[in-house]
């Protein structure tokens, strides 16, 4: 259990824990702890948004208190989540075969589409950020929605097959089993718990986001891949935090 733990955090975050199946351990089980991971992201971005707004930042200049903890949420992850997105925008919407889209979303290189969806997702998700800070929940807020976030990537590896069998993202699945979905759901419900009623509103948000990006991927890829999964967990925080800002 703790050689999974420390999978997914070395996975899901800069800190160098582990990232692989040493030992002949499968990877798909460390998925099991991808809300828990979530949450302490979360809870790290809380804890910085908390001394920023009691030292006053956040009242003189709560842009700026956003730009902050977008940053070092940016930061926590090493962009992992966000590469992913950009890849995916860049091989989704062009007008190309299946085959010509796996090859575009294995390119490093960033492309017209995926600068554009970069651009766009970080500037919805500053905003929302900024009227989520402004919150009393705002807290409990990050911590569920981080959390959330990290299930739907869970749900979507295990209810969706792979576009690219024998890739990374396949890998990474070795050993998720519906057990692994089941711990990952009680982690992720109890991160989000602290929002009471709100965690309904969290949960609906990130099921719809998933949901779509997934079929979509789908239809286009005929399954998902790693970089969908890094995609689902940014647009999956983006909804989130956008409905957020209305309750």
């Amino acid at each position: 259990m703790f050689a999974d733990a420390r999978r997914a955090i070395g996975l899901l975050t800069i800190f160098p824990a582990g990232k692989g199946a040493e030992g002949g351990l499968m990877p798909g089980r460390a998925m099991a702890f991808y809300p828990l991971v979530g949450a302490a992201i979360g809870g790290v971005l809380a804890g910085v948004a908390a001394l920023l707004h009691w030292s006053g930042v956040s009242a003189s200049a709560p842009m700026l208190s956003a730009a902050i903890v977008l940053a070092l949420w940016v930061a926590l992850t090493g962009g992992l989540h966000l590469d992913g997105w950009a890849d995916c925008c860049d091989a989704l919407f062009v007008p190309v075969d299946r085959a010509r889209r796996l090859e575009i979303m294995k390119d490093s290189r960033l492309g017209g589409f995926g600068s554009i969806g970069l651009i766009l997702l970080l500037l919805v998700k500053f905003a929302a950020l900024q009227g989520v800070l402004g919150k009393p929940h705002a807290t409990f807020a990050l911590v569920g929605v981080v959390a959330v976030a990290r299930w739907a990537a869970v749900a979507g590896a295990f209810w969706f097959k792979s576009a690219r069998p024998g890739g990374m993202g396949d890998y990474f699945r070795t050993g998720l089993t519906r057990s692994v979905l089941v711990a990952a759901t009680v982690l992720g419900l109890t991160a989000a718990a602290a929002l009471l009623w709100r965690e309904s509103v969290v949960w609906a948000a990130v099921l719809a986001a998933f949901l779509a990006f997934a079929f979509f991927a789908r239809s286009r890829l005929g399954g998902l891949t790693g970089d969908v999964y890094g995609g689902i967990i940014e647009l999956a925080e983006t909804a989130a935090l956008t409905v957020l800002c209305f309750v």
